[in-house]
């Protein structure tokens, strides 16, 4: 269970990642040597996954992003979840309710490249069928877990 303290520490890292250990507790009011035993707790319990940079993907040449409902043969779910999931183009796939029984998010460099991995997972006999939507716009793109209020902040209606 995630205390105060700790979701501080993963609201700092949460705005800059690279920030010190000494920065953090600084901004925190606490020891260095606290928030590095916070953190390493945090990462031995799997709160902390891991530290990656946020890419532009436009700027790396992925100029279309899709989401393609999938519709998978019973039984099979898992099987071709994973086998999608190798693809470094599926941002994320999701289990979902509805039409379909999965979800995937791409990121493409072109129609051609889209194409080319649609047509290529329906080869998939256990894929029956997709209905892909091209994003034309990004609203709101936002790929920080928020750190959740302690639930006495959320009785409170507090943020």
């Amino acid at each position: 269970m995630l205390d105060g303290l700790d979701r501080g520490i993963l609201q700092e890292l949460n705005i800059d990642a690279r920030r010190s250990h000494r920065e953090v507790a600084h901004r925190l009011g606490v020891s260095p040597t606290t928030v590095i035993a916070r953190v390493q707790r945090m990462e031995r319990e799997g709160v902390i996954h891991g530290y990656v940079p946020l890419l532009d993907d436009e700027a790396l040449g992925f100029d279309l992003t899709a989401t393609i409902g999938i519709r998978i043969s019973k039984g099979r779910l898992r099987e071709v979840e994973e086998r999608l999931a190798r693809d470094p183009r599926a941002y994320a796939i999701y289990d979902v309710t509805g039409d379909f029984d999965a979800l995937l998010i791409g990121r493409f460099r072109d129609r051609r490249d889209l194409d080319r991995f649609v047509k290529h997972a329906l080869q998939d006999p256990h894929i029956e069928r997709t209905n892909t939507q091209v994003v034309l716009n990004r609203v709101k793109e936002e790929r920080r877990v928020p750190v959740p209020p302690k639930a006495s902040e959320r009785a409170s209606g507090n943020p």
